[in-house]
């Protein structure tokens, strides 16, 4: 009995324990419930009022990965003055030629090793030309220095520095002259001795020059941006030997032939007078003129219509020379046209298909290839002179850099690689790793390609299926 009344007791207290510790967990949890009360009934993450995503390749390119043969640091081109853009570095010879610590500086591009060096503080910017390097100095005098040894040739006692908003400066030697091109102003120097033969400015153009500059039969050919009714190109024309303005003709560019004593030059002017946005007619006006006297000799118009109904937005009309002949992008085709046969109303010996849209313009020809660039993108694509079908040339990253050379395109990218691309083919070759976001061109010489990366080179053998 005494038995049975201790385990009713323990079991009295057992239950106590029990009513108390469920009181306690019910507590609890009605404490966690009351906080739980103030939030939300259910968490999210917040919604971004926009979201884009930027087009990317959804795999990357398996492709054998070369390494350098060599890397040089060398002054970073992204702290340089943009002036000098393109020019701070030029492969030639088997030899790649920069500037490291504001030294112009030659390197062996099969070995990375450093050769010789010249000058203190010089300009990022240089010129080669049959065994000669030409450059400025740090106050802008051209020099020349041997490309084998880096001995200085001469440093000419004049300044191209002017005093210009506009600074548009280049060298451009020809058979016997360096001339030097600085915003509106054009300088000529012996080529051997570096002595001014002749300065002269085209006032017009207000200190804003191209870098257009071409001599032929003892003519010398510039062009300016020039304020008329409407802001136009302006081609000039000097007597080699004095620098005296021969003439001028507002509205024209660069030539596109010269031939037979005649300058063929395309009207950029005209064009800007017409309402393209509600009429479907094109035109692109080639001018002739005489070569020493400006005479206007004649003018060809090649037309073409652009399908579909107003407002028209695009209509082509960029235009080169290759091979004796005229290709000309009219919309939604490329035309090509026989240039030394023309007669009024010419239809086009054939036409090519071009990449769909606005945005692909045409700049060139390479291995029986028209060759496009995305305005956006900076990417390439072609069109096959043999049937006319569109290629294109895949990659993995937006571009940084693209360099054609022969059979092989260089795409340096935004993610710190340069993929090799084969042009015929259309496949990818290899990839290096240069570990930089930006570059510049990317060089070729004695079987090297030379990658600009942000205060390197890097040497890499080309493959043979490339050469």
């Amino acid at each position: 009995m005494r038995k049975m009344k201790n385990n009713r007791l323990t079991n009295k207290k057992s239950h106590q324990r029990l009513r108390r510790l469920i009181a306690v967990i019910a507590a609890g949890a009605l404490t966690i419930q009351g906080a739980m009360s103030i939030l939300p009934s259910q968490a999210n993450a917040e919604s971004a009022d926009i979201s884009i995503r930027n087009w990317h390749p959804s795999s990357v390119l398996t492709v054998p990965e070369l390494k350098p043969s060599w890397t040089a640091q060398v002054d970073n081109y992204l702290k340089m003055d943009e002036t000098y853009s393109g020019h701070h570095a030029i492969a030639e010879e088997g030899k790649v030629f920069t500037f490291a610590g504001n030294k112009l500086i030659a390197i062996d591009a099969r070995t990375g090793k450093r050769l010789w060096s010249y000058g203190k503080d010089v300009k990022p910017y240089i010129m080669y030309d049959q065994g000669v390097i030409y450059g400025l100095s740090a106050d802008q005098r051209p020099f020349a220095v041997n490309a084998k040894t880096g001995k200085l040739k001469w440093q000419s006692k004049t300044s191209i520095l002017i005093d210009t908003d506009y600074r548009t400066q280049a060298l451009v030697p020809t058979s016997d002259t360096l001339y030097a091109i600085n915003g509106s102003m054009t300088f000529a120097l012996d080529k051997e001795t570096g002595k001014l033969r002749w300065k002269m400015n085209e006032p017009a153009g207000e200190g804003n020059g191209t870098k257009y500059l071409h001599e032929a039969d003892g003519v010398v050919l510039r062009s300016f941006f020039v304020q008329g009714a409407l802001t136009s190109i302006q081609l000039n024309a000097y007597d080699k030997k004095t620098g005296k303005k021969l003439w001028e003709d507002f509205g024209q560019g660069e030539a596109l032939q010269i031939k037979d004593g005649l300058v063929y030059s395309v009207d950029y002017y005209s064009p800007l007078l017409f309402d393209y946005q509600s009429l479907p007619d094109r035109k692109l006006i080639v001018n002739v003129f005489n070569l020493k006297t400006g005479e206007k000799k004649g003018t060809r118009e090649y037309n073409w219509k652009l399908s579909g109904e107003p407002p028209y937005q695009y209509g082509g009309g960029s235009s080169f020379m290759a091979g004796g002949k005229l290709y000309i992008d009219q919309g939604d085709k490329v035309a090509e046209y026989h240039f030394d046969t023309y007669k009024s109303g010419l239809a086009p010996l054939r036409t090519f298909q071009r990449p769909y849209g606005e945005e692909w313009e045409l700049i060139g020809l390479v291995q029986e290839r028209l060759i496009f660039q995305n305005r956006n993108t900076g990417g390439l694509a072609g069109s096959k002179l043999v049937n006319g079908r569109v290629i294109g040339w895949n990659s993995d990253a937006p571009a940084a850099q693209i360099d054609v050379y022969g059979k092989g395109i260089y795409r340096a990218q935004r993610n710190g690689t340069l993929l090799g691309i084969n042009l015929l083919t259309a496949k990818p070759v290899f990839r290096v790793k240069t570990g930089a976001d930006l570059h510049e061109s990317t060089l070729m010489t004695n079987g090297m390609i030379i990658i600009q990366a942000e205060g390197k080179l890097l040497g890499v053998k080309v493959p043979a299926s490339l050469k």
